[in-house]
């Protein structure tokens, strides 16, 4: 079953550097040890239908200070790729199998008309 983790309206640095993501939501990704480090995440396009297509994300906490958890990776690619906007949204889910423990990603823009 898919969860919703992040919500987040994307700002001009979400666009031309790295997404931002609310330290609340670091408890649906890979567990950081100490809190601190960084984690590769593979992410289903959930915005294609034609083909199946997934981006390798970095989830990246400051080793130091305020956490600040930033994801980069393939980051700038999907953005480019979806042609996303400062106000545009992008969605994360979480899929967990029961079954077989087993964590996948998703990840979807949702884009703002004007």
């Amino acid at each position: 079953m898919a969860t919703l983790v992040l919500q987040k309206k994307l700002t001009r640095t979400d666009i031309n550097s790295k997404l931002s993501v609310p330290t609340t939501c670091l408890n649906h990704f890979p567990a950081f040890g100490q809190g601190r480090g960084a984690a590769r995440l593979i992410a289903k396009d959930l915005g294609q239908t034609h083909i199946e297509r997934y981006w390798s994300l970095r989830l990246a906490v400051r080793r130091r200070g305020y956490a600040k958890p930033v994801i980069g990776g393939e980051w700038r690619k999907f953005v480019a790729r979806k042609g996303l906007k400062p106000g545009d949204v992008v969605l994360f889910f979480k899929n967990e199998n029961e079954a077989t423990s087993e964590v996948s990603y998703g990840i979807k823009p949702v884009y703002r008309f004007i």
